[in-house]
């Protein structure tokens, strides 16, 4: 289970700092919004981000859920 959280959460971490520095970023994800909720849950529960960057994060990934879901 841990060899699964750690490239998780350093994938979550990666791609919140892909538009470090920034003003546009293009992230292509093809996981189900279900799936990007639990992989954040669990990346938060395992300690591999804290709970500022789970909110940011989870706000996101709701933010790109909602706009797949009105296409």
């Amino acid at each position: 289970m841990k060899r699964t959280l750690t490239p998780l959460a350093l994938m979550f971490g990666c791609l919140a700092l892909a538009g470090c520095g920034s003003d546009t970023r293009m992230v292509q994800n093809n996981e189900t919004c279900g799936r990007q909720m639990t992989d954040l849950q669990n990346a938060l529960a395992s300690g591999a981000m804290t709970q500022h960057e789970y909110d940011k994060a989870r706000r996101v990934a709701i933010e790109r859920c909602n706009s797949r879901d009105d296409r």
